[in-house]
């Protein structure tokens, strides 16, 4: 592929592209500067053979995993890289883990990862990135791995290294994706937690693939068989996830928003305790549409699930319920505090500041019970509220509690 025809000139965001080829240069300007300045010895070949060998292995042996994830649009990417780089940044000369952790990115590549060529080259230049700075750092602290000591002391120096490579690592990927999206908040660019503990246990697991090296090489085919379930169990957590989600919103998507709420109202009864469900449709979306097509009108819809996301308590129950109604079931809420709560979606999302055409209302349907059960009465009851909220005006909320 010709590298003018590189999808990193289609970004919209010059600044971007610029980071982007500022952070490939580095890599490529450090690599030929440690080949340069710092010596090589014999005692790497071994030690950097055998983990290229792992990390292809690594690779067709979890190929049968990778193919379900593929079949799959928007899933994220699973990666357990760092198994082997981040031994290789302990272990091995820092030119020679650089070309470990090129080949760990590419060959995955080659075998058949769908994604933009730029992306994969930006992704291997930040974490070659990260490793020298992880390298500095444990030479700084710490002797070479070959004779450091098994101590504590040591084990946080490693433990220190590994952190800087996770940060700066972080760091460079939330400006790439922050900036590529673009996203309204920062917080919005960051990888969930779960994300950050994965890649937290597969820099672990690097250390023991180091340890390994040296003292046992043997327990690799151990560690190899580790990292395989590890990733099956990963896949498969993000596959459910998915499943459950609505992918324009991220919020849960009407069949996994009905099996939850019903799961709630069944305990709320148990409680006699009231339980309170709003129902949002957005004003004249179909106009919204029109004017400025589907793209945007998912940038509304995404931004308005944001909104109900900042707006509820962790335990309330968001979803999607259908094309721009969204659902909201308030556990243990009474409709005045339901109300309230309705009353500040509303206004928030009325006086969002997003980068978009023009801003855009929702209309509310309230409904209340204490120790209602039958969610579908709940959903009728919300729905025929809305309705009067759409004929009143818009822009409101109406409610109603159940009877009978």
């Amino acid at each position: 592929m010709a590298l003018t025809n590189w999808a990193l000139w289609r970004l919209p965001n010059r600044g971007l592209i610029g980071f982007v080829l500022l952070v490939d240069v580095a890599a490529i300007v450090g690599c030929a500067w440690t080949f340069l300045r710092v010596p090589l010895t014999s005692g790497d070949a071994v030690p950097f053979t055998v983990l290229i060998t792992c990390i292809v292995l690594y690779t067709e042996l979890s190929r049968p995993v990778e193919r379900v994830r593929e079949r799959f649009a928007g899933t994220p990417h699973i990666s357990l890289d760092s198994v082997w780089t981040f031994a290789a940044i302990l272990l091995l000369h820092p030119g020679l883990a650089a070309l470990v952790i090129a080949l760990s990115f590419f060959y995955r590549w080659f075998r058949g990862q769908p994604n933009p060529l730029f992306r994969r080259t930006f992704s291997m230049s930040a974490t070659v990135l990260s490793g020298f700075v992880a390298t500095i750092f444990f030479a700084e602290y710490a002797v070479p791995f070959d004779v450091l000591p098994r101590d504590l002391r040591s084990l946080a120096v490693i433990a220190g290294a590994g952190a800087v490579f996770l940060l700066v690592n972080t760091v460079f990927m939330t400006i790439a994706v922050y900036y590529g999206t673009p996203h309204d908040k920062l917080r919005d660019a960051l990888a969930k937690p779960f994300e950050y503990s994965l890649e937290a246990a597969t820099i672990a697991l690097g250390v023991v693939v180091a340890w390994a090296l040296r003292d046992w090489p043997a327990v690799l085919v151990l560690i190899v068989g580790i990292t395989l379930v590890l990733h099956r169990g990963v896949l498969l957590r993000q596959l459910k996830r998915q499943a459950r989600s609505d992918a324009k919103t991220g919020l849960l998507n009407a069949r996994a928003w009905r099996d939850a709420a019903t799961d709630e109202l069944v305990r709320a009864r148990g409680a006699n305790r009231h339980t309170s469900l709003l129902m949002l449709d957005v004003d004249r979306f179909k106009l919204i549409n029109d004017r400025h097509g589907h793209l945007v009108g998912d940038r509304y819809l995404a931004a308005i699930a944001e909104t109900l996301r900042t707006e509820v308590r962790g335990t309330d129950l968001v979803g999607r319920f259908g094309g721009e109604e969204f659902v909201v079931l308030l556990p243990g809420t009474p409709a005045v505090h339901a109300h309230a709560i309705a009353e500040r979606i509303r206004s928030s999302v009325a006086n969002r500041a997003d980068d978009l055409p023009e801003h855009v209302t929702v209309s509310i349907g309230l409904a209340d019970r204490p120790g209602v059960t039958d969610l579908d009465a709940l959903i009728a009851v919300a729905d025929r509220a809305l309705y009067e909220a759409k004929n009143t005006g818009r822009n409101r909320t109406s409610g109603y509690q159940v009877t009978g």
